[in-house]
């Protein structure tokens, strides 16, 4: 269960990441029109989903 949301986590920092030029509407949901906001919390989502699957994935070991 947690690495099913370390992943959707994960997805949703790459959308945010590569398609915020592309979806306005992801970017209105953050409240910012700015590329730097964009990569910000594209980058800290994707950061904080990976570091849930390396637990989980070291928990399982």
């Amino acid at each position: 269960m947690i690495a099913l949301i370390g992943l959707a986590i994960t997805l949703l920092g790459l959308i945010i990441l590569t398609m915020g030029q592309t979806a306005p509407l992801i970017r209105l949901y953050f409240g910012d029109r700015s590329v730097i906001s964009q990569i910000f919390w594209g980058t800290i989502l994707f950061l904080i989903g990976g570091g849930i699957l390396i637990i989980n994935a070291a928990y399982l070991m």
